[in-house]
C-alpha cells in the first residue's frame, strides 16, 4: 500500500479518534466544500479537527502507506477526541 512518489500528503488530526492521519492531495481537493470529512491513506474517514492543534500521534497504517518511518512514541502524545468524541460515536480507525 505505497503511494506514488509524485503524490503528496498532509497530516490531519481526526476529531473523533485524536490521531493524525495522512490524506493525499487528491483526497483533500475532492473533499473541498464538503462537511469536513476526508479519506485517509488507511481508508479511515477523518473528521478534521482544528488545524491550530499541535500534532498528535500518527496512524501507523498511514505512516507505512506514506513511506515514512514511525517515530518512537512519546508519553503524552495521544490526545482524547475532545468534545466532538463525546457526542459522535467512533467512526474511523
Amino acid at each position: 500500500m505505497r503511494r506514488p512518489s509524485c503524490s503528496r500528503t498532509m497530516w490531519l488530526t481526526c476529531a473523533v479518534d485524536g490521531t493524525d492521519h495522512a490524506v493525499s492531495d487528491a483526497a483533500f481537493v475532492a473533499a473541498q466544500g464538503g462537511d469536513g470529512r476526508y479519506e485517509a491513506l488507511c481508508r479511515a474517514t477523518v473528521w478534521a479537527g482544528s488545524l491550530a492543534s499541535p500534532p498528535a500521534s500518527r496512524c501507523t497504517v498511514c505512516a507505512a502507506a506514506a513511506g515514512e518511518p514511525l517515530p518512537p512514541s512519546r508519553p503524552g502524545d495521544r490526545r482524547a477526541g475532545g468534545l466532538w468524541a463525546r457526542f459522535v460515536p467512533r467512526a474511523s480507525a
